[in-house]
């Protein structure tokens, strides 16, 4: 099993990922002969207090990813219930190994989109994917685990 220490930040703890089409959506690209974006990298941060991933508006532009209608959302650092877009996406937590085989892969995934970009990083990874690994947030210490 995979595991990703690193220390926590004053934003808390963050990963690099990858964010890209989902999977389903990359092959019906392909039947159609279209061309699949590729991935786009940026800054996650570890959520367990987020139920489903969120995404920056300019990455879902960015990769032109399918609008999949409006959910209602709550959103503290954004005023509370806001009604946000639903998109498939692929995500990829990259292991600092460099190995590919060591990143954490959800290759579908719904998410929703946020204005993030603000806060210091492009994505929240919620519970919808740490409830795939172990994670560990030992705030004595000052840093995380993920182990998946």
């Amino acid at each position: 099993m995979p595991k990703l220490t690193g220390g926590k930040r004053a934003d808390g703890a963050l990963v690099d990922v990858q964010v890209g089409w989902s999977a389903s959506r990359s092959r019906q690209l392909r039947a159609a002969l279209k061309p699949v974006p590729p991935a786009i990298s940026g800054r996650a941060i570890l959520d367990s207090g987020a139920e489903i991933t969120c995404i920056d508006v300019t990455i879902v532009r960015a990769l032109g990813l399918t609008f999949g209608g409006t959910v209602l959302a709550n959103l503290p650092a954004h005023g509370g219930l806001i009604g946000a877009g639903r998109y498939e996406a692929s995500t990829f937590v990259v292991h600092p190994s460099g190995s590919t085989q060591d990143n954490l892969a959800i290759p579908d995934l719904s998410v929703l989109e946020s204005s993030l970009a603000s806060l210091g990083y492009e994505v929240i990874l919620g519970r919808d994917v740490l409830a795939r690994c172990r994670f560990l947030y030992d705030g004595p210490a000052n840093r995380f685990e993920l182990e998946y």
